[in-house]
């Protein structure tokens, strides 16, 4: 898994779930606006990381095809056609930005943006996809996607740690969580030589720092578990998921 900051700071992933996915099938609902709204700044970084990978120095072609698949989803009311027992939702947007880029290819010309506009931070894009590639060998595109999907989940779940730790008064077990795991592994739990360097600077025993890094870890498994199953289909296993995210 690449850095995830546990400041706090970095983009918002909100979870999803397949109540608000099927209400984006009918532009009547009253409900579609916000929904839409929340899918498209949810999902369109990994977007643009698979369109980088495939097209690796044409970063403007890249912002522009990134803009106009989700424009292809709302020309050709593709979002209609969601459902929870044709696959997880991610599935379903690599299988669409697939399709939507071999007919790019087949294209004399591809489409402009709608007005020029530019609706994403690119920059913000650009930046973590720079940051990903450092020292990491030729990726591809799936794997460009799931990679930076996996980074806006795992980073929302933290988020949502830390928020339930503060509000059960419990700073310590996330500081001393952040300080452990920051650069590393999640799932790992071999660097006991960092225990008592923690131990030292917060005055409790080696001990006492293996089992808030339990309890800490086994809260964000559960809180990933909730986040995850919003977006499964159903029959597709969360334990898998889970793995999933914290092996990217």
């Amino acid at each position: 898994m690449d850095h995830v900051p546990f400041d706090g700071k970095g983009r918002h992933f909100p979870e999803t779930h397949w109540s608000q996915l099927l209400e984006l099938g009918d532009p009547a609902n009253p409900n579609y606006a916000p929904n839409l709204d929340r899918l498209i700044h949810q999902y369109w970084m990994p977007v643009y990381h698979y369109v980088r990978s495939l097209r690796p120095v044409a970063i403007p072609e890249a912002e522009d095809l990134t803009q106009q698949f989700f424009t292809m989803l709302l020309d050709r009311g593709s979002l209609a056609k969601l459902a929870p027992g044709r696959g997880s939702f991610r599935g379903f947007l690599k299988t669409a930005l697939r399709y939507f880029l071999i007919d790019q290819d087949r294209s004399a010309m591809a489409r402009a943006p709608r007005d020029g506009a530019r609706f994403f931070p690119f920059e913000q894009a650009e930046a973590a996809w720079k940051d990903a590639r450092t020292g990491v060998p030729v990726t591809a595109p799936e794997d460009a996607f799931d990679r930076e999907w996996a980074r806006g989940v795992l980073l929302e779940a933290v988020l949502k740690l830390k928020t339930s730790l503060l509000a059960e008064g419990k700073e310590r077990y996330y500081a001393v969580f952040a300080e452990f795991w920051n650069d590393r592994p999640i799932e790992e739990d071999s660097r006991k030589s960092s225990y008592a360097q923690l131990a030292r600077k917060y005055s409790i025993t080696e001990s006492d720092i293996g089992n808030y890094l339990r309890v800490v870890r086994e809260r964000l498994r559960s809180i990933l578990k909730g986040i995850v199953t919003g977006y499964l289909g159903p029959g597709e296993n969360v334990e898998d998921e889970v793995r999933f995210i914290l092996s990217r």
